[in-house]
């Protein structure tokens, strides 16, 4: 035994060298190609993390939105609820008939048709007679004489004055202004 230990030991001696060596070469060449990998990952990392940072900042403003928007929401939620509740109770509801908003425009356009209808009368005697707003004839005042026709001129001139006459007040102030 003594000869084997005495051979390996003179073994290492020759080798130690080379190992060294070589551990050192592939040392320096793993650093060499992992070091690039590293700092690109923690540059990654670092852009990963930058706007969370930043973000970090307004921590105190995203409180307080978050907040404003937990208190705002319970808010319009329990006056949704109770509104609801107090025109049930008080039969506030109103008809659907009167929760509708404005002419649709079906009824507009009956409306117009049926208007037309009426003037129809109208509009073949002027076209017959061929009756001009100048002429003065018998014709025009008979025909001013229908109902619905008065209509027209009830209310504001054509013109768009008022017919009234509006007056001034006199300054009462001693100051004169």
């Amino acid at each position: 035994m003594g000869y084997v230990s005495a051979a390996l030991t003179i073994l290492c001696g020759i080798a130690s060298p080379f190992i060294y060596t070589l551990k050192i070469i592939t040392s320096l060449l793993l650093l060499t190609v992992i070091t690039p990998i590293l700092r690109l990952g923690h540059s990654f990392a670092y852009a990963f993390w930058y706007p969370l940072y930043m973000l970090r900042k307004f921590e105190t403003l995203f409180v307080f939105l978050g907040v404003a928007l937990i208190v705002g929401a319970l808010t319009g939620t329990s006056l949704h609820y109770i509104s609801d509740f107090t025109i049930s109770i008080l039969h506030l509801k109103a008809d659907p008939q009167q929760e509708e908003r404005g002419r649709s425009l079906a009824k507009y356009r009956a409306n117009k048709r049926e208007l037309k209808e009426q003037d129809a009368p109208l509009r073949k005697l002027i076209r017959k007679n061929k009756i001009t707003p100048q002429d003065d004839g018998v014709l025009l005042n008979e025909l001013k004489d229908w109902e619905w026709l008065a209509k027209e001129e009830r209310g504001r001139p054509r013109n768009g004055l008022i017919p009234n006459t509006i007056l001034e007040e006199e300054d009462s102030s001693e100051g004169g202004f």
